[in-house]
């Protein structure tokens, strides 16, 4: 007998009687603590970007509260998928030989299949998969035997070329986060295989849920894989064509990125302000304090310390005028000047 043959034999005989030789009465149930925590947090911190007026910043996190109930959602499905097969009466599906032949016909439907029998897992890997012109890449599908039917998730999903999504380095694939996979309607089918020990239907399953692609994904749309939200606008940008704010370095779209009138450096609203007298924007560098009114304004409306109307006020030869609107050292200096 073959040396792969020999390991899939003896992998059949250890995942056979780890599903079915001895089965815990009491299972741990997992509930998304963490999950929810972030929920709680991110909606405090929506909370604050409205309060501050800080819109865009708002925009961007209701996207992510929105990708992390999703999340919420698929762990919540997992921990009733698993309290359902708790309740059902445990019946053994498959035989030894039967595990044993679907370890040998992985490698009839993956390129990549290995058997580690040291760390107890099953790992094949997937062709390159492209989804609506988006190079994703090969998936490593690692089966970790014993956890079956003992936590929420007994197999990771690993990107072994990875083109993340730009809004999450740990966004691999429309589905899949974290090396998490949310299954979606493959759910069931997915959870009857692990539980009945038909582990090619299983690794063909996994396989067709990464190899499909339909709209209102969980974690990432195809359509803005490669783009980012406009801290602005909130509306989205491929990363090739985004603009970044010269004083603070958030991310904008063409239409929110605007020009000082003075260093003619692109900012985003927030660090822009207008000159007090034509109401054009700058940038804070840009505009200088008036020593006498204290209004901001840019160089085409300012005269040295002051503003072109304070200059005229001052230069006036109405001397109520200087009186009652200059300070006591000014006017001591504007007199020095004079004499």
């Amino acid at each position: 007998m073959k040396r792969t043959n020999q390991q899939a034999a003896r992998a059949a005989i250890l995942f056979h009687e780890q599903l079915f030789g001895k089965r815990r009465s009491e299972e741990s149930v997992y509930l998304p603590t963490y999950t929810w925590n972030d929920i709680q947090r991110i909606q405090r911190q929506i909370g604050t970007a409205r309060q501050h007026g800080w819109h865009g910043a708002a925009r961007r996190l209701n996207e992510d509260l929105a990708t992390t109930v999703a999340d919420c959602r698929c762990h919540l499905e997992r921990t009733l998928r698993g309290l359902e097969a708790a309740n059902r009466v445990p019946c053994q599906k498959v035989s030894v030989a039967d595990i044993y032949h679907d370890l040998v016909g992985l490698k009839n439907e993956f390129a990549d299949v290995d058997i580690d029998l040291k760390e107890h897992e099953i790992l094949a890997t997937t062709d390159k998969i492209v989804l609506k012109d988006i190079q994703l890449g090969r998936f490593q599908i690692r089966l970790e035997w014993p956890l079956i039917g003992r936590v929420r998730h007994p197999y990771r999903v690993v990107a072994l070329d990875p083109h993340p999504a730009t809004k999450s380095n740990d966004i691999t694939h429309p589905h899949v986060q974290d090396e998490s996979l949310c299954e979606g309607e493959g759910r069931p089918a997915i959870a009857a295989a692990l539980a009945e020990g038909r582990v090619l239907d299983f690794f063909l399953l996994v396989s067709q849920v990464l190899h499909t692609y339909g709209r209102g994904s969980p974690y990432a749309e195809l359509e803005h894989w490669d783009d980012v939200s406009c801290s602005d606008c909130g509306g989205y940008v491929h990363k090739d064509k985004l603009h970044n704010c010269h004083r603070c370095q958030v991310e904008l779209c063409g239409g929110c990125s605007r020009a000082c009138g003075g260093c003619k450096q692109e900012f985003c609203n927030d660090c822009l302000h207008k000159c007090s007298a034509c109401r054009h924007a700058f940038c804070s560098h840009c505009l200088k304090l008036c020593h006498k009114c204290g209004q901001r304004f840019c160089d085409q409306c300012r005269k040295d310390r002051f503003c072109a109307a304070c200059d005229k006020q001052i230069h006036s030869k109405e001397p109520h005028n200087d009186s009652l609107d200059e300070s006591p050292c000014e006017a001591a200096c504007l007199a020095g000047q004079g004499g």
